[in-house]
C-alpha cells in the first residue's frame, strides 16, 4: 500500500512542477502585447547624433517607453516596447557644449546649469507629435524634428 501511494505522488509532483515552470516561463508571450519599436530621427534633415525619444500613452494604457537616440537611430526591444495604442512623441537633445559644468566662480553647492535644448518645443514640451501602434504594424517610426529657433 505504501509503494502505491509513493507511485501516485510522482505524477502529481511532476504535474505541479510542469505547471509552475510554464507559468514562470511566460509561455503565453507578453501579456501586454508589446511591440518592438525602432526608427530614425533627423533634425532639419541631418541625423540626430545624441538625444532621447519618449512615447507617452494618450489613452488608457499605462505603458510608456523611451530610449536613447544615437547616430540618428533608436530601437526599443519588445520587452520594453509599446502595446497597441496612440502615443505622444517627445524628442530632446542638448545643444553640444552646454550644461554639465559648474562656472569657475560659482560658490560651492551651486547647482550645475542644465543643458540648453536644441530641439524646437513642438517636439518636446509642447509636442503634439503622435504615433499609432497597431497589431499589424509597421513598428518603425521615423521623425524629422526642427531645431529650436527655426
Amino acid at each position: 500500500m505504501i509503494s502505491l501511494i509513493r507511485l501516485m505522488r510522482i505524477p502529481c509532483a511532476m504535474a505541479i512542477f510542469i505547471t509552475a515552470s510554464l507559468m514562470l516561463s511566460g509561455c503565453g508571450g507578453d501579456p501586454l502585447g508589446r511591440h518592438a519599436i525602432s526608427g530614425t530621427v533627423t533634425v532639419d534633415g541631418a541625423p540626430l547624433e545624441k538625444g532621447n525619444i519618449a512615447f507617452t500613452p494618450m489613452e488608457k494604457s499605462s505603458t510608456s517607453s523611451g530610449t536613447v537616440i544615437e547616430g540618428g537611430k533608436y530601437s526599443i526591444k519588445q520587452d520594453k516596447g509599446l502595446p497597441v495604442g496612440r502615443y505622444r512623441v517627445t524628442i530632446n537633445a542638448p545643444v553640444p557644449g552646454t550644461g554639465g559644468t559648474a562656472q569657475t566662480n560659482a560658490p560651492p553647492g551651486e547647482p550645475i546649469p542644465p543643458p540648453q535644448e536644441m530641439i524646437a518645443p513642438e517636439w518636446n514640451e509642447k509636442s503634439e507629435q503622435t504615433i499609432e501602434v497597431t497589431d499589424k504594424g509597421p513598428y518603425q517610426f521615423n521623425f524629422d524634428a526642427k531645431k529650436k529657433g527655426k
